[in-house]
């Protein structure tokens, strides 16, 4: 256990006491107002893909998916597969960090879904990912930040594969190797007129709450920065460093101790 609070000037922080409470408490304010918006947002992009899933042609979506499988899942391992869940962005006080590069950089067969709300890349996704586990493949799964149940990439690294989600609010668009699996096509344009209210009125109504949430997320970071000035103030960094000092040096000799084991 590392307690950094044992490097603060007590005094310090107890002479600033009501300055500090202001900021922590407005933070958490603030907090309760962007998690509002985000909770609308959510309810509003709900209403978005009933609307597309009235056109949505499942047999068809079916029929990718399954083709997808054949494609990619070749043999089995006869092992027990393992799997990892983790998220691969987040929304910022800079708007929307995805980090599909980064974690597909070495991947040689990488395909990106395009599509809407509500046209099935999650599910196709999650199904791609069970055949592989079926088949003893490793996974890593990578939700949605937005919306947790939803999985906006997975990568089976024993086959060199990658399927990610490359709509908005993380645009990805395919480079000169990669696949592009158009999940629009499952959608009858005689049904849905995306150019048109309800959908464009949605549209229109879910951007704005995002953009109301992410105002209030810069304005947290700005809090956060004052409230974090009183804090460094108040820390002894000498101490901090001999700390790091003295991890570094436990952690050189453990690695030693192991190494002259063979271990």
């Amino acid at each position: 256990m590392l307690d950094f609070g044992e490097y603060w000037d007590i005094d310090y922080l107890r002479s600033r006491r009501d300055i500090i409470k202001f900021y922590i408490d407005e933070i958490e304010n603030q907090y309760k107002a962007f998690f509002k918006h985000l909770r609308v947002a959510k309810s509003i992009h709900d209403k978005w893909e009933k609307e597309y899933l009235k056109g949505m042609d499942f047999n068809k979506a079916n029929e990718i998916t399954d083709r997808l499988i054949d494609e990619v899942i070749k043999g089995c391992t006869h092992k027990k597969p393992k799997e990892w869940h983790r998220f691969a962005g987040a929304m910022t006080p800079q708007g929307q960090v995805c980090y599909y590069d980064n974690l597909t950089q070495d991947i040689k067969n990488r395909y990106i879904v395009k599509g809407r709300p509500g046209t099935g890349k999650s599910t196709m996704t999650k199904k791609i990912a069970q055949a592989a586990l079926n088949k003893g493949y490793d996974v890593e799964f990578y939700h949605c930040a937005f919306d947790p149940s939803s999985i906006d990439m997975i990568i089976i690294r024993e086959l060199d594969f990658a399927l990610l989600d490359g709509t908005a609010p993380h645009v990805f668009e395919p480079e000169l190797d990669d696949k592009v699996v158009d999940m629009f096509t499952c959608i009858d344009t005689n049904i849905v007129h995306e150019n048109e209210d309800p959908i464009k009125a949605i549209e229109r109504e879910y951007a704005e709450e995002i953009n109301k949430a992410k105002k209030i997320y810069t304005n947290i970071k700005q809090l956060h920065d004052e409230l974090e000035k009183y804090y460094i103030n108040a820390m002894d960094f000498n101490n901090v460093n001999a700390l790091r000092i003295r991890i570094t040096k436990t952690l050189i000799e453990m690695y030693n101790t192991m190494s002259s084991k063979g271990v």
